[in-house]
């Protein structure tokens, strides 16, 4: 029983590590490549966003590999027949905090994006809904876009 569970273990933090290191932000990191096209950007802000990517991607990587790290630990204290509360709160506190950075990080580059376009250009991209969200449209429950749990298209959530 030792084995299993040390193999189960051992597989969910490799998957997890893995799955981290491939964790990229994306094209565009929400904004589309058609939206981008659509902005009319110079050569110049082509290479500055390009460079606000890489820089982002790097200096965000270890913060996303703890955060799948602490994910991946989260799964095994769920997995543990007597669960410690304690110990289940203060992994779930870690990975709070741990999206709280993340997040803080995004909205800096976003506003960073946001500072290399022209006024024509911001309110182009505000027009064409460039700022709706980083994530793009969320798929819901069961796979079906936009909607939540407990919640057909158009319906309000059922709390």
């Amino acid at each position: 029983m030792k084995r299993i569970s040390f193999f189960a273990t051992l597989a969910i933090f490799l998957f997890s590590a893995a799955f981290a290191m491939g964790q990229g932000i994306g094209p565009g990191w929400g904004l589309n490549p058609g939206l981008l096209s659509a902005l009319n950007l110079t050569a110049e802000q082509t290479e500055n966003i390009r460079s606000l990517r890489e820089s982002f991607e790097k200096e965000t990587a270890p913060l996303r590999t703890q955060i799948f790290e602490r994910k991946a630990e989260m799964r095994l204290l769920w997995m543990q027949m007597n669960a410690d509360p304690e110990k289940t709160k203060a992994k779930q506190k870690e990975i709070h905090d741990l999206k709280w950075q993340m997040q803080e990080k995004v909205t800096d580059l976003r506003l960073a994006f946001r500072g290399l376009l022209t006024p024509e250009q911001l309110s182009k991209l505000l027009a064409l809904g460039g700022e709706r969200g980083h994530h793009g449209r969320k798929k819901g429950w069961r796979g079906r876009p936009g909607c939540s749990f407990g919640q057909e298209r158009g319906e309000e959530p059922r709390w």
